[in-house]
């Protein structure tokens, strides 16, 4: 078979998936910064201070990395701590928000820059967030129904516990990796 009748993708050298069925990284890691950047509209109630966790939120989503994730969600949640009152409504957003960015930077710190995902795997990841949000909600309801006995430092010191295990978690588990695999220390 000759190069003229093999088509454009093989002659680039790259095979081109089927693609019904799967979905450009590109969107996911774009409605990741675009889920963030909302969060932080919520949090940071107009402050022109939103611009440094923006940039940082758009940043974990088109650049896979542990620190700038971690970083972006703290930040997350000590806004909220700070500039949102006790018994705000907004929590079980924020909630649903934070736990949906932590899982699509999960995603997306073990995925490639570019490339693709199918349908069923991100309907997989979904049916995962739904089942701890069966969970997370109700705690986040009784938060609010606690409104001024200080639920919210509970909720914001579980976060950044949870956060910070999660970093401490990816970061062990690379090392594990690279300690059994050295030649692919780069594909990880």
């Amino acid at each position: 078979m000759s190069r003229a009748t093999q088509g454009p993708a093989l002659r680039s050298g790259r095979a081109v998936p089927d693609r019904p069925g799967l979905v450009p990284l590109w969107l996911v890691r774009g409605a990741t910064a675009l889920l963030a950047v909302l969060l932080g509209a919520i949090v940071w109630n107009g402050s022109a201070w939103i611009v440094l966790p923006a940039l940082l939120a758009v940043g974990a989503a088109l650049l896979p990395s542990i620190g700038l994730a971690s970083v972006t969600l703290l930040l997350l949640i000590v806004a909220y701590a700070v500039n949102m009152p006790a018994g705000s409504p907004w929590l079980l957003a924020f909630v649903a928000g934070l736990h949906a960015l932590l899982v699509l930077y999960l995603l997306l710190v073990r995925l490639p820059l570019h490339g693709w995902i199918s349908r069923s795997a991100l309907a997989r990841i979904g049916v995962s967030f739904a089942r701890v949000q069966i969970l997370a909600q109700p705690l986040a309801v009784l938060a609010l129904i606690l409104g001024d006995a200080g639920s919210s430092l509970v909720v914001v010191v579980a976060g950044v516990i949870a956060v910070i295990g999660w970093a401490l978690w990816l970061v062990s588990r690379r090392r594990t990796e690279r300690r059994r695999h050295p030649g692919n220390a780069d594909s990880s």
